[in-house]
């Protein structure tokens, strides 16, 4: 197959690299620290000014200290990163977690105040994600030991030892919660691909043989059933016993999806986490020692679906959502699923030398680059409509953080580099 031009890679390269150290970076880095209470303040309208709201998500958290040492710990330069990290992370033990009944509360006031006690495992996947990555840069024995217990804590509260697993929604007391109106209990692909890239970075820095089988055994869950096998395309909600089941606005609510009545079919599929699982499962086996060409059956089918189906080509960018096989059905294009597409389309073209990734990975960056960045400030827009139109023009929220457009934008320098490097 023909190679893409190293001129071409070089100048995407110089374009991403220029940006995520000049705008995007010092955009958050001078104002993601909540200098008045402690911890991370990320609600931001698209002047960069601080919009009224003042509660602070637990997502939001545990995001913010994830990204700052992934971030660093990929060997970019966050000016006052450590110290960020360090008054983070004073704040999250201070306030969230729950000396009583263990866990981290869902969201409090700016202060710190508890606002709302429930015990959200999306939140806890992260949690263990953002303490196992900042243990990874520092070395600190103690917040480690905070990892590796939350993980424990996953397994002896929250793992379903009928079906296998994870539920999803506790009160403060970890009794398992009603998901919303019908849905007694729910099991999402969502959460489980992020307990995967948490479990990845726990193994990782523990290299604990128990850390390994759970990371294997979640693996093996969401590729038997949560991936449909005919089109490699993700399913999003289930019952406890795995039957799939409409994707449904929960009760509590972490992030703007937009849902009719009745929730969204079954037959409907989201691009932007397809590809992401794809990318994400082959960051696993790296750190799993196992070749990712022992594994292209499975992430093919992704890389492919995503291609035929996901892609705009006439004004750029991957939109939300479609059906599985069919039509798409949300034309949109948020800001997380550009992220994910571009380390996703890199990761394709790395492994097959097939220059239609890199086309797509391009077409993607180039809608980015002239649509999506607000250049004035730094960040991305949070949805645009199919033309590039501004729909969200706001730069953060307690949900929308830095985590998806800092670590895609850091990885894509990594992955053009080691592209260079290979040719």
């Amino acid at each position: 197959m023909k190679e893409v031009a190293q001129h071409t890679i070089s100048l995407y390269l110089n374009k991403t690299e220029k940006y995520l150290n000049e705008k995007l970076i010092p955009f958050w880095a001078t104002k993601a620290v909540e200098s008045k209470y402690g911890g991370f303040q990320t609600n931001y309208d698209r002047d960069g000014n601080r919009t009224d709201v003042t509660e602070k998500s637990f997502l939001a958290q545990c995001r913010c200290i994830f990204t700052i040492s992934h971030a660093m710990r990929l060997g970019f330069i966050w000016s006052g990163g450590k110290e960020a990290l360090k008054q983070g992370l004073d704040f999250l033990l201070k306030y969230y977690h729950d000396k009583k009944f263990d866990g981290y509360y869902w969201i409090v006031e700016e202060d710190g105040r508890v606002k709302d006690d429930n015990k959200i495992i999306y939140g806890h996947s992260f949690l263990i994600y953002g303490l196992a990555e900042y243990a990874l840069l520092t070395g600190d024995e103690a917040i480690k030991k905070e990892a590796v217990r939350m993980f424990d804590f996953l397994q002896e509260k929250v793992a379903d030892n009928e079906y296998g697993g994870f539920f999803e929604h506790f009160d403060r007391q970890v009794n398992l919660k009603k998901s919303h109106k019908d849905v007694p209990v729910h099991k999402s692909l969502d959460v489980h691909m992020h307990l995967m890239e948490a479990f990845t970075t726990l193994y990782e820095l523990t290299r604990e043989e128990r850390h390994k089988k759970a990371l294997m055994e979640i693996i093996e869950l969401i590729f038997d059933k949560m991936v449909d096998q005919d089109t490699g395309t993700g399913i999003s909600m289930f019952t406890q016993d795995w039957q799939p089941i409409a994707n449904v606005e929960l009760d509590t609510v972490w992030g703007r999806d937009r849902f009719d009545e009745n929730g969204k079919g079954t037959d409907i599929t989201s691009y932007g986490h397809n590809i992401e699982l794809a990318w994400l499962y082959l960051h696993a086996l790296d750190i799993l020692d196992i070749p990712r060409e022992n594994h292209l059956h499975r992430v093919l089918p992704i890389f492919e679906h995503t291609y035929l189906n996901g892609m705009d080509w006439k004004y750029g960018g991957i939109y939300v959502e479609g059906k599985k096989k069919g039509a798409v059905t949300e034309p949109t294009k948020e800001f997380w699923q550009q992220a994910e597409g571009m380390v996703g389309f890199l990761d394709a073209y790395q492994l097959t030398g097939d220059k239609k990734y890199f086309d797509a990975f391009k077409n993607i960056h180039d809608f980015v680059f002239n649509k999506m960045i607000n250049w004035e400030q730094g960040d991305w827009f949070a949805l645009l409509d199919e033309d590039g139109t501004i729909i969200w023009d706001y730069m953060g929220t307690s949900w929308k953080v830095f985590y998806h457009t800092v670590r895609g934008t850091c990885l894509v320098v990594k992955k053009l580099k080691q592209l260079i490097k290979n040719q």
